[in-house]
């Protein structure tokens, strides 16, 4: 029997004919198995597919009509729409018309044109939206012009409301300030009972700003914030004994951090209180950079910025699982006056890991080079990775000299040298012909006891004279070295 062609065919050998199917749908040679599937699976396989994938499915027969209304997962995201102009109408139309009896698991709204703009009421409307319905993770990122350049009290607002079922919120706003809802500051029971995860990030938000948890009842089980380039905030309080983790980055002029935290694990902060530092006038005036830390469980912590005039310490781990502490770029150093990482080093008498990295050359002056590395007694510790800002010098070996003879309960050592800050974003300078650089190594025929240590790997050699010579003094004065890692590599200004 001949087939006119291979769709009747098919058609023919699976029991259904060419242009039907069990749904209504045309075109297929066979059944359409996909529409027989139960509304729960195929609200499962629409949540693999962008959310206007998903309504384009209404097109295919009655009964898809209305099936992406109660997929627990709608991603608007501005790439997937066809017209700029009616994207802010096009996401309150699929938001609208969502079935109502149905949680969202994961809702992500995203738009950052210029024209239409998102004001603040729309925004606060999607977030409202999204304090109703969402049961996981809820993603917002808005960019706005409202507003924008004028004082603090002209700024388009996002109204933040509370979430009583959301587990994770993510906001970026630019040009949007953030305002918290008033239940977070006052006692009594209950809003997010279950967010777990808070990310807030390129905003403005209140001077004042606090999250805390009741000992009766707990009104947040936040285990995880991060704050990133966040504007206006002067002083941040957080009180709770369910955060874990805990990260600042560029929280601007920040003048007060108050951490109460008895399970808190992780911690890092970055640019938070250099920029207060570097406002105050030259005369030494303005309010005072505060911290209060209370963090019995600590394991870790990142700090990369300056270091609070006051600091008050209730309660501290004795040993860290790891520290790891950055010197701040020159030039920020220059505007506040005076480095001071080294105060950070003194708040935890010892690490099982230490990653430090800061300016050591010996350029510097006999004066400056006491007080950068002879006072600098670091805790004890089974792994240092050290990392040698140089400054563009050739000659490192006689500052890493002496910090390891300060420091000598070494068991793995990790020597990185860089000819510049990471964040200077420039090379460094080469040697002048009268540099120290030039001078014969008064460190080579000292010794020190390095009995402990079994691994060095050293990384980024620049000076392979110096390099090869400090290598071969370690060797010399360790008698239980192992394992010996060299990475060489040229450092070359355009």
């Amino acid at each position: 029997m001949a087939y006119r062609c291979i769709a009747h065919k098919r058609a023919r050998l699976s029991g259904g004919s060419v242009g039907s199917s069990a749904g209504g749908g045309r075109g297929y040679g066979g059944p359409d198995r996909i529409s027989r599937l139960p509304d729960e699976l195929l609200h499962h396989v629409l949540s693999f597919v962008t959310t206007p994938e998903a309504v384009r499915t209404s097109a295919l027969s009655r009964r898809w009509v209305g099936v992406w209304k109660r997929v627990p997962r709608l991603h608007l995201l501005e790439e997937e729409a066809t017209k700029a102009e009616h994207i802010p109408d096009h996401y309150d139309g699929i938001l609208r018309r969502y079935a109502a009896d149905v949680d969202i698991a994961d809702l992500a709204i995203t738009y950052h044109w210029d024209w239409p703009e998102v004001d603040g009421d729309r925004a606060s409307a999607w977030a409202g939206f999204a304090a109703r319905r969402v049961t996981g993770r809820f993603d917002l990122a808005v960019t706005s012009q409202v507003g924008r350049g004028g004082d603090d009290d002209e700024r388009a607002v996002l109204d933040l409301p509370c979430f009583e079922r959301a587990t994770e919120i993510s906001l970026y706003s630019s040009g949007l300030a953030v305002r918290l809802p008033a239940e977070l500051d006052a006692a009594g029971d209950g809003d997010f009972t279950r967010l777990t995860k808070l990310q807030i990030s390129g905003s403005a938000m209140p001077a004042r700003a606090s999250a805390a948890s009741s000992r009766g009842g707990a009104r947040a089980w936040i285990a995880s914030i991060e704050l990133e380039h966040i504007a206006g905030v002067e002083a941040l309080t957080l009180r709770t004994d369910s955060l874990l983790s805990l990260r600042l980055v560029s929280v601007s002029r920040l003048q007060r951090l108050d951490v109460e935290a008895g399970n808190l694990r992780r911690m890092r902060v970055e640019y938070c209180f250099d920029e207060t530092r570097s406002c105050r006038p030259w005369n030494g005036g303005g309010a005072a950079a505060v911290m209060r830390l209370s963090a019995p469980a600590l394991e870790e912590l990142g700090w990369e910025d300056a270091c609070p005039d006051e600091v008050e310490r209730i309660r501290l781990p004795t040993c860290l699982r790891e520290l790891v502490v950055s010197e701040l770029p020159s030039h920020i150093i220059r505007s506040m006056g005076q480095s001071d990482f080294t105060k950070i080093l003194e708040l935890f008498s010892g690490a099982d890991v230490l990653k430090l990295t800061s300016p050591m050359t010996a350029t510097l002056d006999s004066e400056e080079q006491e007080s950068l590395i002879y006072s600098v007694q670091l805790p004890y510790y089974s792994k240092l990775d050290l990392g040698v800002i140089t400054k563009g010098h050739k000659s490192y070996g006689s500052s890493v000299v002496h910090f390891l003879k300060r420091n000598s309960s070494i068991r793995n050592l990790t020597l990185t040298l860089h000819p510049y800050h990471p964040e200077d974003k420039r090379c460094a300078p080469c040697c002048m012909s009268n540099c120290n650089c030039h001078e014969p190594l008064k460190w080579w025929d000292e010794d020190i006891s390095l009995d402990s240590l079994e691994q060095l790997c050293v990384k980024h050699i620049w000076g392979e004279c110096e390099g090869k010579k400090l290598i071969y003094f370690i060797m010399r004065n360790s008698k239980v070295l192992k394992k010996i890692t060299v990475v060489f590599s040229s450092w070359l200004c355009s």
